[in-house]
Formats: structure tokens, C-alpha cells, sequence
């Protein structure tokens, strides 16, 4: 039985390390999501300004044909950086969604193997009493023999 609860604690310990590198793999993939959103939201603040910018000369008439080209060329980049930062985005949470049902199985698989181990240590506990009392009726029917 001691062979079998030394078997479930390596186990169980696995279980834990496995569930702890998921946890910090998750961590790591949720602040690389929020590095990549900071990104985003920084594009997204230079393309309105640029782009208020623009309508502002435009507006006023001080945009030169050359400095129209040159701004809408702009936008354009930043547009099409801000798609791609979206897409990156969009595929680190599909990502992270994956690593998050993967530490919710390793989270359950650890929990079972836990019940498991309490199990056996409760049923070793009770074989243990059971070869105590046995024992002691032992010794006790040995003390009325031999007292006869």
C-alpha cells in the first residue's frame, strides 16, 4: 500500500509541475496580448490624430497636393499595421484560449489525482487499524490463555 501512495505522489507532483507551467505559460501569453492591444491603441491614437490632422489643412486649404499624397499614404500604412496587429491579436487569443482549456484539464487531472491520494491514505489508515486490532486481539486471547 506504501508502494502504491509513493506511486500516487510522484504522480500527483507531475500533475502539479505540468499545471504550474501551464499557469505561467498562460500569464505570459496574456501579457503578450496586452503588449500586442498596447500596440493596437497606440496606432489606432497616431491614425485619428494624423487623420484629424489631415482634415483640419484640408479644411483650412493649406494641404498642398504632394502633402495630400503624403498623408493618405500614411494612413494607409497605418491602417493596414493596425489590421495586422488585430489579426496577430485575435490569433494569441485563440492561442490563449487553448492553453486555458489545457490548464483547466491539468487542473482537473491534479485534483483527481489529490482525491486519489486521500483515498488510499484513508484506507491504509484502515488497514493499519484493522492489523492493530487484530494484533491486540492477538495478544489479548495469548493473556487469556495463558491467565487460565
Amino acid at each position: 500500500m506504501n508502494k502504491q501512495l509513493g506511486t500516487i505522489n510522484k504522480v500527483l507532483h507531475l500533475k502539479e509541475q505540468l499545471e504550474e507551467e501551464i499557469e505561467l505559460e498562460v500569464r505570459r501569453m496574456r501579457d503578450h496580448i496586452s503588449m500586442l492591444q498596447t500596440r493596437l491603441s497606440v496606432l489606432e491614437d497616431t491614425y485619428m490624430e494624423t487623420q484629424n490632422k489631415f482634415l483640419d489643412k484640408q479644411m483650412a486649404g493649406e494641404l498642398a497636393l504632394q502633402e495630400m499624397g503624403i498623408y493618405q499614404s500614411y494612413l494607409f500604412h497605418l491602417h493596414v499595421e493596425m489590421e495586422k496587429r488585430k489579426a496577430e491579436i485575435a490569433r494569441a487569443l485563440i492561442a490563449l484560449d487553448a492553453r486555458h482549456e489545457a490548464l483547466v484539464e491539468a487542473h482537473k487531472e491534479t485534483r483527481l489525482v489529490e482525491t486519489l491520494k486521500e483515498r488510499r491514505e484513508k484506507e491504509n489508515a484502515k488497514e493499519e487499524m484493522r492489523q492493530e486490532r487484530k494484533e491486540m486481539d492477538s495478544i489479548s486471547s495469548m493473556l487469556r490463555e495463558v491467565n487460565k
